[in-house]
C-alpha cells in the first residue's frame, strides 16, 4: 500500500493484488493469514489475489497455493499465479491440475514468468499467458519474438518489477522490439495494455 500510494502520487493509476507469493511464506502463523485473507483483501480494496503460486512443489506451497483459489473464487477476484526459474515445467503442470480442481475458472487466472518451453503447455489452458521482461527471465526480444510467433492470444507483457535488480523501461522495451519486427499497433496494445484490463477489470 506504501508504493500504491508512491505510484498514485506519481500520476499513476495502481491496482493491487494481495497474496503470499511461495518465496515468501511466513514460517509461522501462516494460519492466521490464510484466516484472513479474504477481509484483507476487501479491506485493501484489492483487485486481484497474488502472486501465489509454486516455487519447490512442498505440501506448505500447494496448501497456500489451494487456499489462495478458493479465496478468489470466493471474493470474486482474478489471480496472478507464480511460476518458478527452475522447475517450470512442473510447477506449471502441477499448478494448472490444482487450478483444476478449484472452482476458479481459468480465464481469471493470470499464469506468470512463463518462458518459450511452456508457452505452447499453456496456451489451450484459458488461462492468461505472462511473458516478464526482466533481467533474470525474458529478454523483450525474446518476449516479443513469441508474440510475433504465436499472436496476441492470451498474452500479458510485464516487468516483474520489484526490489530486486528490474528492468524499469522492460514494457516500453518489449513495444520498441514488437515495432521493430512489424507486429501491428492493435497486437502490440492488446498483450501490453487490453489483456491486462480485461483480466483486472470486473467483468473479465
Amino acid at each position: 500500500l506504501v508504493d500504491r500510494a508512491r505510484i498514485e502520487r506519481a500520476g499513476l493509476r495502481a491496482w493491487v493484488a494481495l497474496g503470499a507469493h511461495p518465496g515468501g511464506i511466513p514460517e509461522s502463523r501462516v494460519d492466521d493469514f490464510l484466516d484472513c485473507w479474504p477481509d484483507a483483501l476487501r479491506e485493501y480494496g484489492a483487485a486481484a489475489v497474488g502472486e501465489i503460486g509454486l516455487e519447490r512443489c512442498t505440501e506448505e506451497e500447494e496448501r497456500v497455493l489451494a487456499r489462495g483459489l478458493e479465496v478468489a473464487a470466493e471474493v470474486g477476484l482474478p489471480v496472478v499465479m507464480h511460476t518458478p526459474r527452475e522447475g517450470k515445467g512442473r510447477a506449471v503442470e502441477r499448478s494448472l491440475e490444482m487450478l483444476g480442481k478449484s472452482r476458479l475458472d481459468a480465464g481469471r487466472v493470470l499464469l506468470d514468468h512463463l518462458d518459450l518451453e511452456v508457452v505452447p503447455r499453456v496456451m489451450d489452458s484459458g488461462c492468461w499467458l505472462g511473458l516478464s521482461v526482466h533481467p533474470a527471465k525474458l529478454g523483450p526480444g525474446e518476449a516479443a519474438g513469441i508474440v510475433a510467433e504465436r499472436g496476441a492470444g492470451r498474452f500479458v507483457i510485464d516487468s516483474d518489477m520489484g526490489a530486486n535488480p528490474s528492468y524499469l523501461f522492460a514494457v516500453p522495451a518489449a513495444i520498441s522490439a514488437m515495432d521493430d519486427m512489424g507486429l501491428d499497433e492493435h497486437t502490440i496494445r492488446a498483450v501490453v495494455h487490453d489483456h491486462a484490463a480485461r483480466l483486472l477489470g470486473p467483468d473479465s
